[in-house]
């Protein structure tokens, strides 16, 4: 992993982990949007949130981000913490994202993922602000709308083999750089 270190003296550690990943129309990149919600997606029960704050309370705060673009997209994960615990956060990550990497996800885990990331896709459709903004960006990526079923669709296509195939792909830790802002 190529790590770049950057001292500004401040209170808080601040440590971004990613790397570039696949374009809007990669066919991976529901899988990657699946995996990124199970390590640091909405909610408290997220991996990443419950192994740094709830289990050690060494972080202010964790998450995992996926930004989509035509040609390819940025996936990190980043967290805040005392300048002291980042080695500590640091092998915590890595331990989740190796259990992704290392073992599929079993029928009973990935199911439950399944239906949670269902149940967020649905809660947030009922935004109607959200939702013309995702129809905005369809048309733009697609030339064409696909709204909830369509995306449901999508994941159910997946399986716990081809999320551990991307995840050996994405988050192998030759291909990640840390940024660590202290």
């Amino acid at each position: 992993m190529r790590t770049i270190i950057e001292d500004r003296g401040t209170h808080q550690a601040h440590v971004m982990i990613g790397r570039a990943a696949y374009g809007s129309k990669d066919d991976r990149r529901i899988a990657l949007y699946f995996l990124n919600n199970i390590l640091g997606g909405p909610g408290m029960n997220s991996r990443l949130n419950i192994a740094l704050r709830e289990h050690k309370g060494l972080v202010y705060t964790v998450e995992s981000t996926l930004t989509n673009y035509t040609d390819t997209s940025t996936w990190a994960i980043y967290f805040g913490c005392d300048p002291e615990d980042v080695d500590k956060c640091c092998k915590l990550i890595r331990k989740e994202l190796d259990k992704l990497m290392d073992e599929p996800l079993s029928e009973k885990q990935f199911n439950a993922y399944l239906k949670q990331i269902k149940g967020q896709i649905g809660v947030a459709c009922d935004n109607f602000e959200n939702y013309a903004l995702d129809m905005a960006k369809s048309f733009l990526h697609y030339n064409k709308f696909e709204g909830m079923e369509d995306t449901f669709s999508h994941l159910d296509k997946l399986t716990p083999q081809l999320l551990q195939q991307v995840a050996q792909e994405i988050f192998n830790d030759d291909t990640l750089t840390t940024l660590i802002i202290k």
